[in-house]
């Protein structure tokens, strides 16, 4: 726990500090976070939920290729480059770490508070999903890009990184409506109610035709219904983390309107957001097998935190305080409280600690190797 809370403090105090650095020194400073963020995500040795899993799939990709990580394939053609040069698991994840930490350095550059929006990342998309969803993490990797390059009106290279996104985690679908709308644009009502009916029909036919079934659905998520989950009495408290931010949007709508840039990632954020909760509730009421309904609506919502962080950071910016330094103070103390709440009480936080690092312990020659038997 000590790891990822210092972490987490020295830059929050950094932060607050507001060192005014010359344009070359930031420049060098993110190259060093970056290098830093790389290595510790990519790093890490038995650390995260689905650590061991990860293991027996990328030694069971020898022998299948084409199978493995997901009917969609994504991930396996990163396990199939790693093993054509006879590299080990470390190594995996050293690419997939590469692709996530890039993506996310590079949706930064989205906000003026790159290290501010950066801290702000670090408890629930760096350390939760860095470190315990590879999968998920290699998408939203591609994602970040993809959301990067829709903001600068680079179509071409959004629908590139999109597509990449779907392929390793079909979860990223539900950002689609960044193909459809561009910065600045203005939302009507009349293309909104069409966009959502043909995405309804369309999820619907995929889940009819691809998936059948609810289990299926949860194996390509990744969730495994063999499983039983047993949750804390804590677990709908990220839920409530989602509606906060929801909230200030909605508060402050006005302020927001006036970002006319990169609105609709906010509108259209917020609108699903608020929809997946709703409607985990209501399949929760009326579904009887549904101990993996929130889980999969957690899965669904884990890309939105970006967007969540930036409205915390946009709100900085908008609110017009005498000592806008407390206020900065109260939403770093607010996520530093999300992290401790989640290291502390969390039933699988168990898995994440402590940090343990390849490139800090030695270990035996197959440190990271599992015994498949064929």
């Amino acid at each position: 726990m000590i790891t990822y809370l210092s972490i987490y403090i020295y830059l929050a105090v950094l932060s607050l500090s507001e060192i005014k650095l010359s344009h070359d020194k930031k420049f060098f400073y993110f190259i060093l976070l970056f290098i830093f963020m790389l290595l510790f995500v990519s790093g890490r040795h038995y650390v995260g939920g689905d650590y061991v899993k990860y293991l027996y799939w990328f030694e069971y990709a020898k022998l299948f290729p084409t199978k493995g990580f997901s009917t969609l394939l994504g991930l396996n053609y990163i396990t199939i480059i790693s093993q054509t040069v006879s590299l080990e698991y470390f190594f995996f994840n050293f690419l997939c770490a590469l692709i996530f930490i890039s993506g996310i350095f590079k949706f930064l550059n989205i906000s003026n508070e790159r290290l501010f929006l950066l801290i702000l990342l670090i408890p629930t998309m760096i350390y939760v999903v860095g470190l315990g969803y590879t999968r998920q993490s290699v998408s939203i990797g591609f994602l970040c890009l993809s959301i990067y390059y829709w903001s600068e009106n680079m179509n071409v290279k959004k629908y590139i990184f999109f597509i990449l996104s779907v392929l390793v985690h079909i979860s990223s679908l539900i950002f689609f409506f960044i193909l459809f709308y561009k910065t600045y644009e203005k939302i009507k009502l009349s293309k909104l109610y069409i966009l959502s009916a043909l995405f309804i029909i369309f999820l619907y036919i995929i889940f009819i035709y691809y998936f059948n079934n609810l289990s299926n659905l949860y194996s390509v998520i990744g969730l495994d219904v063999k499983i039983n989950i047993q949750n804390s009495s804590f677990k709908y408290l990220k839920f409530l983390a989602h509606i906060l931010p929801c909230i200030i949007f909605i508060f402050f709508l006005k302020d927001f309107k006036k970002d006319k840039k990169i609105y609709p990632l906010y509108f259209f954020s917020v609108t699903i957001i608020i929809a997946v909760i709703v409607l985990m509730i209501i399949l929760k009421i009326v579904i009887d097998k549904s101990s993996y309904i929130d889980v999969m609506a957690d899965r669904l919502l884990l890309p939105f935190l970006l967007v969540e962080a930036l409205i915390f950071v946009r709100l900085y910016s908008i609110v017009n305080l005498e000592y806008k330094f407390l206020f900065k103070l109260l939403i770093l103390f607010y996520f530093g409280f999300m992290l401790f709440i989640w290291l502390q009480f969390a039933d699988n936080s168990h898995a994440w600690k402590p940090y343990r690092s390849i490139l800090l312990e030695s270990y035996s020659d197959n440190y990271n190797t599992f015994e498949f038997e064929q």
